[in-house]
């Protein structure tokens, strides 16, 4: 029994990937955006929340900028969904693991500081703090749970599937034709 808790004890969550361009984060119970630059180049805070919001990708349509804890400022964040990545999970713009161009800069937060600022994190340092929202950072979306692509029947398949019924159907008819 010890050996079971112990064991159990040291499995650590995993970042999954769902195919698709979908990474699901188990601890946090989120699915990031495989590419970190799916929005191709920075933008302001409010540009980014309105791209997050109006963002559809494989299907999924309730997309947002990760979530920052707001009581922490500079290194080991780790409350935050982009410093869990960065410190728990070793993402870095040098150590990408299943992600793609993740940069060396800035990437908003969805949570705002006050009227003028917002929260945002550095995947080259590990820092969080505050930015204005007039500034531009890189945006990567996330999403609630776990996501995996839409399932489209392969073409090839149902053609194969379709020519092959009718090709029963055809040796049934000549079959019947013979004896007949």
């Amino acid at each position: 029994m010890l050996f079971v808790l112990v064991f159990a004890h040291s499995a650590k969550a995993a970042l999954q990937d769902k195919g698709g361009g979908l990474i699901y984060d188990d601890d946090l119970g989120i699915t990031w955006m495989q590419y970190a630059n799916y929005a191709d180049g920075t933008m302001t805070w409010d540009e980014a929340v309105a791209w997050a919001d109006n963002l559809v990708f494989q299907g999924y349509d309730d997309w947002r900028l990760p979530y920052t804890d707001t009581l922490c400022f500079g290194k080991d964040c780790t409350g935050s969904d982009m410093g869990h990545l960065y410190y728990t999970e070793g993402i870095t713009s040098d150590t990408m693991g299943l992600f793609s161009d993740v940069k060396s800069s800035m990437y908003w937060s969805y949570m705002e500081y006050d009227d003028i600022h917002a929260w945002r994190f550095s995947f080259k340092y590990g820092t969080q703090g505050t930015s204005k929202k007039d500034l531009k950072r890189y945006v990567w979306a996330v999403r609630e749970g776990e996501s995996t692509p839409p399932v489209v029947p392969e073409p090839v398949s149902s053609l194969l599937f379709i020519a092959g019924g009718a090709t029963l159907a055809v040796k049934r008819h000549i079959k019947k034709k013979e004896r007949g």
